[in-house]
């Protein structure tokens, strides 16, 4: 158990020498299968989508600080790693049989460990959004020492299969701003420019050796790692059909989101060049596109797709995310709601990657709210074979949220029911007149317009000659 839990530990604070996944931020997209463009609202639209911040909305000032955590398991990887050392602690002698066994369920191809976090604290100002943001990305892919395989090297860990553990820890301070445009109603533009640091590790993990080097690997990674900065440049839009068109039912709204669009490069560790990695570790530009509709102000569903196949620090394992939510608001008024949110999610850029399925609720009591989601995949892999059969899901997500929150309108919200006036009765001049009366009113109007009508028609009469 301490060797796993020191190379999850290892994994948290190492950095990829490929670019970033998408990070589903917060628990709101993240209950509805990571669909956030087109419903992006509040401080942390700025991460989804920038030309959000312009809209009006029932929350234009305020503070949100979402956390999330999530982890994806690819092939077999856990499992032959945990079976290699299991051989290793075991009171007799492994077979060859049993070491080939766990070398080829470590070395099967596209397995690894990813891990990946954000936390960070957004604040909105009218359509002004100023952001700090943390986000981690981890892996491990294995490498296996196919030279030192006898039961003798087994037990004393001289056998070199080991796991390369990198990883980045990227640091986002920025602003951004959305507007709609005075000519397209319903249009709306946004951008966020940021400052960007980086502190990228890369370390070798030895599944075979004592406890000493397990133990140091956290000091290796944070003394190993470099730290460098740049900038970044994302860009949004997003089209409120309804705004544009009156009478469009649902409220059908489409949003397009680009980060990091200057690709921004960063510096590798000595190590990661040493192993044949490129100098510059590169964050690449992601796409993704949203729709979203209301049927009604209580109920929301929205859909995400990247159009960008996006790396992950485990080799040939791509990311490229669909999902699709809902969202039911129980309240919906501007002092008390509870938000009931389901979606699911599939990673199209791997065949075997299942279904995810996701879940939350929030809080909103007055300004403040609090919001939680966890996702769970519907397939599960072996971590463990040899002895009792131990299995976990293959991918996981957690995201919770604290905000303060407050002015602007509450177009999205159910309208309350208007209040009743008591009016008192009209004076007597003003009393409804008799059915009578308005007959005989009738029809002198009437005479009057044909009389007028004779009139014009008529030939006019001549005047008579003067006599001479």
């Amino acid at each position: 158990m301490n060797k796993l839990s020191a190379f999850v530990l290892a994994v948290l604070l190492a950095a990829p020498v490929r670019a970033l996944e998408w990070h589903v931020r917060g628990p709101r997209a993240l209950g509805m299968g990571g669909a956030g463009v087109a419903l992006a609202q509040g401080p942390i639209a700025s991460y989804w989508n920038p030309a959000a911040l312009g809209r009006p909305s029932s929350n234009a000032y305020g503070v949100q600080v979402p956390f999330g955590v999530h982890a994806a398991l690819t092939g077999s990887v856990i499992e032959g790693a945990k079976n290699l050392q299991n051989l290793k602690d075991g009171a007799t002698p492994p077979t060859p049989a049993q070491i080939d066994d766990a070398l080829a369920k470590l070395d099967q191809p596209g397995s690894g460990l990813r891990i990946d976090g954000d936390v960070g604290a957004n604040f909105k100002a009218g359509k002004l959004g100023i952001f700090l943001n943390g986000f981690l990305d981890a892996g491990a892919v294995p490498f296996v020492d196919r030279v030192n395989t006898a039961a003798a090297d087994i037990v004393a860990g001289t056998n070199g299969s080991k796991l390369i553990v990198k990883g980045a820890n990227v640091a986002e301070l920025g602003a951004a701003y959305g507007h709609e445009l005075p000519f397209a109603p319903g249009l709306y533009l946004g951008g966020a420019l940021k400052v960007m640091n980086a502190q990228v590790g890369y370390v070798d993990y030895f599944v075979l050796r004592n406890n000493s080097d397990r133990s140091n690997i956290v000091a290796k990674l944070r003394d190993g790692a470099r730290k460098s900065s740049n900038f970044g440049v994302d860009l949004g839009s997003l089209w409120d059909i309804d705004r544009s068109f009156d009478g469009v039912p649902l409220k059908p709204r489409l949003g397009l989101v680009a980060r990091n669009l200057n690709n921004p490069k960063f510096k590798q560790p000595d190590t990661a060049v040493a192993a044949g990695l490129s100098d510059k570790f590169a964050v690449n530009p992601q796409v993704r596109l949203g729709a979203s509709v209301s049927p009604f102000h209580w109920w929301n569903l929205a859909a995400d797709v990247d159009l960008t196949r996006n790396l992950t620090p485990v080799d040939n394992a791509a990311s490229r995310q669909v999902g699709f939510g809902s969202e039911f608001n129980v309240f919906n008024r501007s002092w008390i709601n509870i938000p009931l949110r389901v979606g699911l999610m599939r990673n199209t850029a791997e065949t075997s990657a299942g279904t995810v399925f996701t879940a939350g609720a929030g809080l909103n009591f007055l300004h403040f709210m609090v919001d939680a989601s966890a996702a769970v995949s519907n397939k599960r892999v072996v971590t463990e074979s040899q002895g009792q059969e131990k299995k976990i899901p293959r991918e996981l997500a957690l995201g919770i949220q604290l905000g303060v929150l407050f002015g602007g309108s509450d177009e999205e919200r159910e309208p309350a029911a208007p209040t009743r006036e008591w009016k008192s009765a009209p004076p007597m001049d003003s009393q409804p007149v008799p059915t009578e009366k308005v007959r005989e009113a009738s029809e002198k109007s009437h005479q009057d317009l044909k009389a007028e009508e004779l009139k014009k028609t008529a030939p006019a009469e001549k005047p008579a000659a003067d006599k001479p």
